[in-house]
């Protein structure tokens, strides 16, 4: 969900990257956090494709986050506090089910998505290692490219 991000005391360093900068933050299947370290990495060839947007935040300053759009963020002084106010911008039906405490509940489609890859990598597992990764390789071509158009 998208978000109004708020810093009320203190100061914090929020780094932003752009939805297409997705495919370089090794997410787990269904994890809604990235195991990068950013603040070590950035500036690295290891995130030399991505395009960071940086913000420094003090007491009263407002950020939009809009749905998406990753984002990482550090304190820069000793006490900060921040009030983030999360909204809806596609209708219920579209998110999964349960609770959504921190705004960043994946969508009904995605979690089914997921699913259908399981099923799909499965009828290929008692072909040959090389025969299968053929395929599915192939498979996951065609699904970038459906990303894309």
């Amino acid at each position: 969900m998208a978000n109004v991000y708020c810093q009320i005391g203190g100061s914090k360093r929020m780094v932003l990257f752009p939805p297409a900068d997705v495919e370089y933050f090794s997410f787990a299947p269904g994890a809604s956090s990235s195991s990068v370290d950013v603040f070590s990495t950035l500036g690295t060839p290891e995130l030399a494709a991505t395009h960071p947007h940086v913000a420094e935040l003090g007491p009263g300053d407002v950020l939009f986050l809009p749905a998406l759009w990753l984002h990482t963020a550090m304190p820069t002084s000793s006490v900060s506090i921040a009030v983030n106010v999360f909204f809806r911008d596609l209708d219920n039906t579209s998110y999964a089910p349960g609770r959504d405490v921190y705004g960043n509940r994946d969508l009904g489609a995605y979690e089914k998505g997921r699913q259908d890859i399981a099923r799909i990598a499965n009828s290929f597992s008692k072909l040959p290692a090389e025969v299968r990764e053929f395929y599915l390789l192939r498979l996951a071509d065609e699904l970038r490219s459906k990303a894309r158009s």
